[in-house]
């Protein structure tokens, strides 16, 4: 199996030390590591591939993609779709993982919910190794006001390139 596609190890074990037990998570594309957060962390997957959901005890939303203005404007396929994710946004969330939708659909669709993540202590951005990714992680970090701190991922990905993450925290 490939797994350079899914959260690497230094981004679960950075929100398991940073991130205070028992807190909501919530996390855009759930996966093998949704297992790991949900032993720890009150976590809600927001995810548009029914084949993913309930595989892990995690609370599983289904929101399909559809057309997203930001999304459209990036030149990328669409994003969840806002009024699922609205509708099921939980209250405190203590951080936000994007790990979804995949590369090929886009990520930038996030940018509709900055109301939502303006309270939020901490966004964990992955895949920031790949353009899109590190444009929207340094949007994000404007928009938003917020530090962002990068790491590398030990593992590469299929093919050899380095692998990336990046976190988002408020300013003191």
């Amino acid at each position: 199996m490939d797994e350079s596609w899914m959260l690497p190890q230094e981004a679960l074990d950075f929100v398991l030390e940073h991130v205070e037990q028992e807190s909501v998570v919530v996390e855009f594309g759930s996966g093998h590591g949704s297992e790991v957060l949900s032993e720890h962390f009150n976590l809600y997957s927001f995810e548009h591939d029914k084949a993913w959901l309930g595989v892990t005890p995690s609370t599983y939303i289904h929101a399909p993609i559809v057309e997203n203005q930001h999304a459209a404007e990036a030149g990328e396929k669409g994003w969840y779709d806002l009024d699922v994710v609205k509708q099921h946004w939980p209250t405190d969330p203590q951080c936000v993982i994007v790990d979804g939708p995949p590369g090929f659909i886009g990520r930038t669709g996030i940018l509709s919910i900055l109301d939502k993540l303006r309270d939020v202590p901490m966004i964990l951005v992955d895949d920031i190794d790949r353009e899109a990714e590190l444009q929207l992680l340094q949007m994000l970090s404007t928009k938003l006001d917020r530090i962002q701190t990068t790491y590398d991922v030990e593992k590469p990905r299929e093919g050899g390139s380095n692998r990336r993450f990046a976190t988002l925290t408020r300013r003191p």
